[in-house]
């Protein structure tokens, strides 16, 4: 019996690997805002990074996820990112 294809990735910011639903894509559009939580049909440049506010932490300020993006990120966007990582993650499994 052939099993299913589990896709996976890395988090840009501790490195850890695992299946595609335990990380969050964030992705750089055409006009440089970013847009967290989005799925593989949005268009945009993207990265991805596990569901732990550290790691949205530490991938903003070690410049890791401005590498991934091939873009830099302002000061706003940093903020509702962490915004939006705060506010959705809260409660979520640590992986």
């Amino acid at each position: 019996m052939r099993q299913n294809h589990v896709p996976l990735r890395t988090c840009v910011a501790c490195r850890t690997k695992g299946p595609q639903q335990d990380f969050v894509r964030v992705t750089r559009q055409q006009n440089a805002t970013l847009v967290a939580g989005t799925s593989r049909e949005v268009g945009g440049r993207g990265a991805y990074l596990c569901r732990r506010i550290e790691c949205f932490e530490s991938g903003l300020e070690r410049g890791t996820l401005e590498r991934s993006l091939k873009g830099r990120i302002n000061q706003e966007s940093r903020e509702v990112l962490l915004e939006w990582a705060r506010a959705e993650l809260v409660g979520s499994p640590i992986t």
